[in-house]
């Protein structure tokens, strides 16, 4: 029998492996599970460790989501599916079990795991910028496929969580110029990958945490500068969103704008004033020679003018919205305009010149707003980030009217997704018919109001009763992944379930034992 010490070690290392390999693939995450699982059995005391799980409360609280999904089981109709998405939950009871009859982490050994989780995100980020600048054999079309050992969103989570560690480690001089350095990479790292998503909760969960500082402060002066400030911000904000929201409208004073109706090679050109969508001011469908953009664009492309582009997209409207946005007739005359770089651009995808002098966050929001503009027009969203979420919401909210209690149980949410989408007559595409990419919505679609209801409790719980023995990351990290939810369905897959599993359990485990010596 191993003693208790090499036991500890290899729970310590095991949890190591847990958190840190969580950024390099699925494998790393089971074999850690698995290296935790065996240390767990071979060191017995079961009695002891099935004691110390009875009487915790909170254990029974972090266990009751997999029971959730348990309980939905004898109502669904695809029990191949429900049984799939339970196993997807497992490490929600594994990981919990595994804490909670362990002896609780001293700090030595909390901020050991922090900073090696810390140094497997900065690792991970660094493998996938050399991915991104093409030092590998893979073939990156789109940014996020540089992200190769998990989704571009899980990631972008990760790494927001992990510039909250940094700032908590910060203590020393050393550690500050270290920690400045982490920090400053990871904002680089997020805004040249376009993580948008990871940005924005980054903002939200800042802006949470200070106005909870300047409530707990109670100085009026400083609580009423910073009420000013954010007053400020949020009204700067609000009309450069809205100002934004027009870049694609007409610019009536350009006079690339004015209908003209023959080439200089005596063609007709084909003029769609209805569409009435601008790149840089000027109309993208008006001025256009299909006949002579063909044969001058063969002539010097690889790609074929009727393809798509390597992003995969319509070639020739591409073609139209990279020449609108320089000005230029859509003919030959246009076309013989273009440098090599430009067609380069277009080949690429890129539909604006000036896309090519931006980047990151910059290229993101265009094109976000590019998609709203086009949804608002009622035309197809598949195959788009932001205007599909809003597809997949309004038909989860289609199939909770349906099923408001108790919703249609834990295997049935594609089932009913698809129903949906024929009922009201969808416009997405049969390959982008997907589930929520909302985790309230799809707890609700699963389980009902019952359901979410519950779900609510499980955070809110904790958070009122050990408010003041949580860990001071905790707070940064439970609005992270709240914010999350509003975007994606987190729980619903390895990566983003085990990230939760892991920091959740770890942080109310450490919390309730404070709970237990208190009480003693």
């Amino acid at each position: 029998m191993l003693s208790e010490t090499l036991h500890r070690r290899i729970f310590l290392f095991g949890l190591i492996c847990l958190s840190s390999g969580l950024l390099f693939g699925a494998v790393f995450m089971s074999v850690s599970q698995a290296i935790l699982g065996a240390n767990w059995l071979i060191e017995k005391k079961f009695k002891n460790k099935l004691f110390l799980l009875y009487k915790n409360k909170y254990f029974w609280l972090l266990s009751s989501l997999i029971l959730l999904h348990l309980i939905g089981l004898f109502y669904t109709t695809d029990i191949s599916s429900g049984l799939n998405d339970i196993k997807t939950k497992v490490p929600l009871l594994v990981i919990a079990i595994l804490f909670f009859s362990s002896k609780p982490l001293i700090k030595k050994e909390l901020e050991l795991i922090l900073k090696l989780f810390t140094v497997s995100v900065i690792t991970s980020s660094l493998y996938c910028f050399i991915v991104y600048l093409g030092y590998t054999n893979k073939t990156i079309i789109d940014v996020r496929d540089a992200s190769v050992f998990m989704s571009h969103i899980r990631f972008s989570l990760i790494i927001t969580f992990t510039i909250f560690i940094l700032l908590f480690l910060i203590k020393s001089k050393q550690n500050i110029i270290i920690g400045c350095i982490g920090i400053i990479w990871l904002l680089f790292f997020m805004y040249k990958f376009q993580m948008a998503t990871g940005l924005t909760i980054l903002i939200s969960t800042t802006f949470v945490l200070t106005v909870a500082f300047i409530i707990k402060k109670r100085n009026v002066i400083f609580t009423s500068l910073c009420t000013l400030i954010i007053i400020v911000c949020a009204y700067f904000g609000y009309h450069k969103i809205k100002s934004e929201l027009l870049i694609y409208n007409k610019n009536n004073y350009l006079s690339s704008n004015l209908l003209l109706s023959k080439t200089v090679n005596n063609n007709n050109y084909l003029q769609d004033t209805l569409f009435n969508l601008a790149e840089n001011g000027t109309l993208i469908t008006i001025n256009i020679s299909d006949i002579e953009l063909e044969n001058e664009w063969n002539k010097r492309s690889k790609l074929n003018f009727k393809d798509n582009d390597l992003n995969g997209n319509n070639l020739r409207f591409t073609i139209l919205r990279y020449m609108a946005s320089k000005g230029l007739t859509k003919d030959s005359i246009g076309l013989s305009a273009l440098t090599k770089n430009d067609f380069l651009n277009i080949e690429s995808g890129i539909p604006n010149y000036k896309y090519s002098l931006n980047s990151g966050l910059v290229l993101k929001w265009r094109e976000l707003i590019w998609e709203y503009t086009k949804y608002k027009r009622n035309e197809n969203p598949s195959g788009h980030t932001l205007t599909m979420r809003l597809e997949f919401w309004k038909t989860a909210l289609y199939i909770i009217n349906q099923n408001p209690i108790f919703g249609v149980g834990t295997g049935d949410i594609q089932q009913a997704f698809n129903k949906a989408y024929d009922e009201t007559n969808s416009k997405l595409s049969k390959e982008w018919r997907l589930r929520c990419h909302n985790q309230y919505l799809a707890i609700t679609v699963a389980f009902g109001f019952v359901g979410l209801i519950l779900f609510l409790i499980y955070f809110l719980f904790p958070i009122t009763t050990l408010s003041n023995k949580l860990h001071e990351l905790y707070w940064p990290f439970v609005l992270i992944i709240l914010f999350s939810f509003i975007t994606e369905d987190t729980l619903e897959n390895q990566a983003g379930l085990t990230f939760f599993a892991i920091f959740q359990t770890l942080f109310i485990w450490l919390a309730s034992s404070k709970e237990t010596e208190t009480n003693r």
